[in-house]
């Protein structure tokens, strides 16, 4: 076996995984939660579609972002045979979320790795073959309907959570407001401990984040209380 790639992957690959990307790492793992509610997801925090995140974080961060992934993932499947390629792009992918992602937001190392051998092989395998696929049967022609076809999928999808978000405003933290017979609302995006969770007496629990300070739900403390044990503080 050897770690070339024979196969010169083109350079359109990139615009098809990231669309790819978009659609089975940020789109389909959102659906559950505003189809059905908040808190079917377990215990944890449930996945926030891109529309109901900041505007710096959703619009404008994210896509830079994936754009760079995609770049330095073809340029590995181009370069290497594809389990070499995927190795390296594996190894990078813990090593940016243990060094360049904020620490609020930073996976142990534990939940890195055990997503990168799951999750991450969905979000770049996957696509990668259904590229190499498609460039063997149909060629140029091929790529490009299903670069058309991958954009109508997300459009449509898009639209829904645009809809569903600014139409009848079930947001997130709509959503979870309806559930919560407190009325607090989740505050923190998935995965993200705040820099202080407050408790006093006779007085509704708080989380500060971000420079504000916000009552938390009751299913959003015990995750704090569970994940990010660092943050608890008792005046």
């Amino acid at each position: 076996m050897t770690w070339k790639s024979n196969y010169k992957l083109p350079a359109s690959f990139i615009i098809f995984f990231v669309l790819m990307f978009f659609l089975l790492g940020e789109q389909f793992p959102a659906l559950p939660t505003y189809l059905f509610g908040p808190g079917l997801g377990g215990e944890g925090p449930d996945k926030l579609h891109i529309l109901d995140l900041s505007l710096s974080d959703g619009l404008l961060h994210r896509p830079f972002a994936y754009l760079i992934i995609g770049t330095v993932i073809w340029v590995l499947f181009r370069v290497f045979f594809w389990p070499v390629a995927w190795t390296i792009g594996a190894a990078l992918w813990v090593l940016e979320q243990q060094t360049l992602t904020p620490l609020d937001q930073r996976p142990t190392l534990i939940n890195a790795i055990v997503f990168t051998s799951t999750f991450w092989v969905l979000l770049t395998l996957v696509p990668y073959f259904i590229f190499r696929w498609v460039d063997k049967i149909w060629g140029g022609k091929g790529i490009r309907n299903a670069i058309l076809i991958t954009l109508l999928i997300n459009i449509l999808v898009f639209g829904y959570f645009a809809f569903q978000i600014y139409v009848l405003h079930n947001s997130y933290r709509g959503l979870h407001k309806n559930k919560d017979s407190s009325n607090s609302v989740r505050v923190l995006p998935p995965n993200t401990c705040p820099e202080r969770l407050i408790t006093k007496k006779d007085k509704p629990t708080t989380v500060y984040w971000n420079g504000k300070t916000f009552p938390v739900a009751a299913e959003e403390q015990k995750w704090v209380e569970k994940n990010c044990p660092g943050v608890l503080e008792y005046p």
